[in-house]
Order: structure tokens, then sequence, then C-alpha cells
């Protein structure tokens, strides 16, 4: 018997979202990324300041959101620049090229329009 399991656009956006993958960086160090939610991405424009309106800046720091550990220690969400600083120098060149690859291979681009218009699709009653 087959069985065939349909998930909703809700579903399919939720699991999306806790979604976790790891990466073994150069260094030998295993690193868990997992999506951050919107409001860490928020944080970290608040806690770069005026660096925030370069947009290659910006590219390189934003995957580093997605550090949840690394070789099984918790890395904290990042609130300040000196935090963010911090993890990079951690990191170093390995780290942060594994993670920048790991998380275009996984997580790919984003696209908030595209997740809110399948939200409410799913959210109206069948016709």
């Amino acid at each position: 018997m087959n069985v065939t399991i349909n998930t909703t656009p809700t579903q399919q956006i939720i699991a999306a979202a806790v979604r976790e993958a790891e990466v073994i960086d150069g260094a030998g160090r295993a690193i868990k990324l997992r999506k951050p939610g919107v409001l860490a991405q928020f944080r970290l424009v608040e806690a770069v300041g005026d660096a925030a309106k370069n947009a290659v800046y910006m590219g390189m720091c934003m995957p580093l959101l997605f550090v949840a550990s690394i070789d099984g220690e918790d890395v904290e969400p990042i609130a300040r620049k000196s935090e963010l600083e911090a993890l990079i120098n951690r990191l170093g060149e390995e780290g942060v090229a594994a993670i920048m690859a790991k998380v275009d291979e996984v997580f790919g681009a984003s696209d908030p329009e595209a997740d809110k218009a399948a939200l409410k699709k799913s959210q109206q009653p069948p016709q």
C-alpha cells in the first residue's frame, strides 16, 4: 500500500524555517547551521550601524547569522558589532568559507514575498 503525505504551504514554510545543516570546515570543526529568524536580521543591522548600508559587507555578514554551534558549543545570537567580529575571528577563513558555501547550498536565497503569498494562499478557505 502506497501512502502519500501532502503538506500544506504553511507546513512547508515551517519545516524550512527549522531546517538544520552541518558543515565541516577546513580546520575540521563541525559547524551547525540553522536559519535565523527575521528578528536576528534586524538585530544584525542595528549592531553594525552605518556599515549596514554597505551591501557587500552585509552579504558577507548575513550567512554568519546561521551559525548555531561550533563543535557542539552553542553560538549566542549577535547583538553587538564586537560579537560579530569575535565570531568572524573565531571562524577564520576556513569557517567563513564553509558557512557561506553551505548556507547557499542548503538554504539558498530566501524570498519573503513568496513565503507571504504561500501563507495567504494556505489560509484561504477551499473553493
